[in-house]
């Protein structure tokens, strides 16, 4: 049966938006490649033999034969950022210091030669509408890890998007998300359809937040499967859950108050009574915090604490009192030694202007004498004679004579007493001045002990305080950790959450209603993997369905019911993507590079006989697309179990491995091995 005839549709492309035709691995770029492998559109079987009986005794060189790391190389043509898990990245460095991986690829019908390092290179390089050999020889444009798939034309192939991003989460989408999508991990098994990627593959792709909700919404949007009013309302549910995520972390915190400050004030005032009761200690460690009985409990430890800090707050008060008391006496005894330490000082003032008038007198005598001495020879006006001979002059210089006799003698006395005096006056001085010192430097360490006895005070009262408060915190969030129902911020809390909840589900309903109003792409898709499950599995009874429950994307085979097992969800993953290339082929909504990776998808629990036919129904796709005008995909599938003999020719088979011969693994060469030990080889 045709599948395509009967979808009574037009073709929407005809060629895939982005498929390699050519990859080939450099050991340098001066050599000729190591491998270079030609791919094309539509089915490419890379077959890795291995000894098929238990008594094969060849040895198999290395750890496989390189079908996977084939795999993770076209994933890094195709702008992965790693082409390896770290093991082997290290394995390939060291074996391809100046290594090379080329490819000749294609990106909306363009033509690009791409290089991309293998060693310790850090730069790729890429060429449009070019061929390696022309790449290698002119180096093309530089291109690095984050630019590399936008300079060939890849992040563009999201722009026509209905959306840009996961609007739950706001996050991108990335070209990085659509490439794990095609290019699933072998590591992930196929085990259901949203997986792509696995930690154990080190592939450092763009994660999501949700990793089931996400993939599943950028499937849909890649898809087509989402019309623009169902996306207002998806961000206005996003917005909502968004809301209620922030209000349930709310609630999370709110619940874990009283637990919090319960077990804050109950251990900060049984700390504080067991400082102040240190002999009770024991007992205020498991008192409860009231009893209704004679019993200790923290409320009566707390009454007993505040007596216990009343008394010795009283005892510390009459110590300060007692100190102040000193303090006071000791001022007035220093403001005493200083108003007569000032007294002393003023004696001598005192003797000084005694001993001026004293001085001044003498000078006064010395003038005169002096003058009359210039001027005896002068006459008088009054008595018409010489001023040297006059009688009233001479009168006046014997009287001068006897007074300079008489003040030098009384000053000769005042000095002799002025001596005295001073040593007295300053021995008292100095012995004033020891007291004042010593009274001051008691008077300090007195006012130091003060000014502790009174913080020591101020502390106690301060605790006394908080007894009382933390004993009331801890009854008040004891009952509201004990009864929440009587917390009114956690029922505030609550409503706001109730509110919101009603808000999700009205929104999710609407959604849904319209979802169920617009059907005819997902119709479309469903009569695809219908017709795609008949195809492969072996009985008429068995069917394929897709489904939009609670708007997330799922595809089940059925068989009567919804089938079970591992092989069958396998199976359920590889028609979902086959069919998605089928549809994106019908659909001008759908998005799809036409670019699809299967890496070993027997080892994920597919029988032989499913798996035997789903090669040849993946064969016969590509021959109806051809009837059609063209294969519109490119679809690269690994395998080590042995393809339908039909298949097993140069038409589908693009590469073949075998594990038991060194020159026929990937890299022509076992990894394990040092340089060294391989040009030894190579040498004997």
């Amino acid at each position: 049966m045709n599948i395509l005839k009967s979808l009574s549709r037009q073709l929407t492309r005809s060629t895939p938006d982005v498929w390699v035709s050519r990859i080939a691995i450099y050991r340098k770029l001066a050599d000729a490649p190591i491998r270079d492998v030609s791919l094309k559109k539509g089915l490419n079987i890379v077959w890795a033999e291995e000894p098929e009986g238990e008594d094969d005794k060849r040895d198999i060189a290395g750890h496989s034969a390189g079908k996977t790391t084939f795999c993770r190389l076209l994933r890094y043509v195709l702008g992965e950022k790693s082409f390896a898990n770290k093991s082997n990245t290290g394995l390939i460095k060291k074996a391809f210091p100046n290594g090379y991986v080329g490819a000749e690829l294609f990106v909306k019908g363009v033509k690009w030669a791409v290089l991309r390092p293998l060693g310790e290179n850090r730069n790729s390089y890429v060429l449009k509408e070019s061929t390696i050999e022309v790449l290698i020889e002119k180096k093309g444009d530089a291109a690095y890890q984050d630019t590399y798939p936008a300079k060939i034309g890849l992040d563009a192939l999201l722009d026509p998007l209905e959306s840009a991003t996961v609007v739950r989460t706001n996050e991108p989408i990335k070209w990085g998300h659509l490439l794990a999508w095609c290019t699933r991990d072998q590591e992930a098994r196929f085990q259901n359809i949203h997986d792509w990627r696995s930690p154990r593959s080190d592939s450092d792709w763009p994660a999501f937040r949700f990793p089931k909700s996400d993939p599943l919404f950028v499937m849909r949007v890649v898809l087509g499967l989402f019309l623009p009013d169902e996306l207002v309302g998806e961000e206005a549910l996003s917005k909502l859950q968004q809301s209620l995520e922030r209000a349930e972390a709310a609630l999370e915190v709110a619940k874990k108050e009283p637990a919090y400050w319960r077990e804050h004030y109950d251990t900060k005032a049984r700390q504080q009574l067991k400082q102040i009761l240190p002999k009770d200690g024991g007992a205020i460690e498991s008192a409860p915090l009231s009893s209704d009985e004679m019993l200790p409990d923290l409320k009566r430890y707390t009454d007993k604490a505040k007596y216990e800090l009343g008394e010795q707050i009283g005892k510390l008060e009459k110590s300060e009192l007692a100190l102040q008391i000193e303090i006071n006496s000791l001022n007035e005894t220093i403001a005493a030694n200083k108003t007569e330490l000032q007294q002393l000082a003023g004696l001598f003032t005192l003797e000084s202007t005694a001993e001026c008038e004293a001085s001044a007198g003498l000078k006064r005598n010395e003038d005169f004498r002096q003058k009359t001495q210039e001027n005896k020879d002068k006459t008088c006006p009054f008595g018409d004679v010489l001023i040297g001979q006059c009688s009233y002059v001479l009168e006046r210089q014997e009287l001068v004579k006897r007074n300079a006799v008489q003040d030098a003698h009384t000053l000769e006395q005042m000095e002799a007493k002025r001596a005295s005096a001073r040593a007295k006056v300053a021995s008292q001085q100095k012995a004033l001045k020891h007291g004042i010192q010593s009274n001051e430097l008691k008077r300090t360490n007195l006012t130091k002990q003060q000014s502790k006895l009174v913080v020591d005070i101020a502390q106690k009262k301060v605790i006394q305080t908080e007894l009382d408060a933390d004993l009331e915190n801890l009854t008040l969030w004891k009952l509201r950790h004990e009864a929440p129902d009587k917390y009114a911020k956690l029922q505030e809390h609550f409503g706001i959450i109730e509110g919101l909840r009603k808000q999700v589900e009205a929104k999710e309903t609407d959604l849904n209603r319209l979802l169920a109003e617009h059907d005819t792409n997902r119709d479309l898709l469903n009569t695809i993997f219908s017709a795609a499950a008949k195809r492969v599995l072996p009985s008429t009874n068995y069917d394929g369905r897709v489904m939009l429950e609670d708007r997330e994307l799922h595809f089940q085979i059925t068989h009567g019911g919804t089938m079970t097992g591992e092989a069958m969800e396998t199976l359920a993953v590889l028609l979902a993507d086959i069919s998605c290339l089928i549809y994106n082929s019908f659909s001008s909504r759908s998005y799809l590079p036409g670019f699809l990776l299967h890496d070993s998808p027997r080892e994920a629990d597919l029988g032989l006989r499913l798996y035997r036919g789903f090669f040849r129904f993946a064969a016969q796709l590509e021959s109806d697309f051809q009837e059609l005008g063209g294969c519109p995909f490119q679809y690269i599938i690994t395998t080590t179990t042995p393809p339908p003999k039909v298949l097993i020719n140069d038409t589908y088979v693009a590469l073949q491995l075998d594990a038991s011969k060194e020159a026929e693994l990937l890299f022509r060469r076992d990894l394990s091995k040092s340089p060294e030990k391989e040009q030894l080889d190579l040498i004997q």
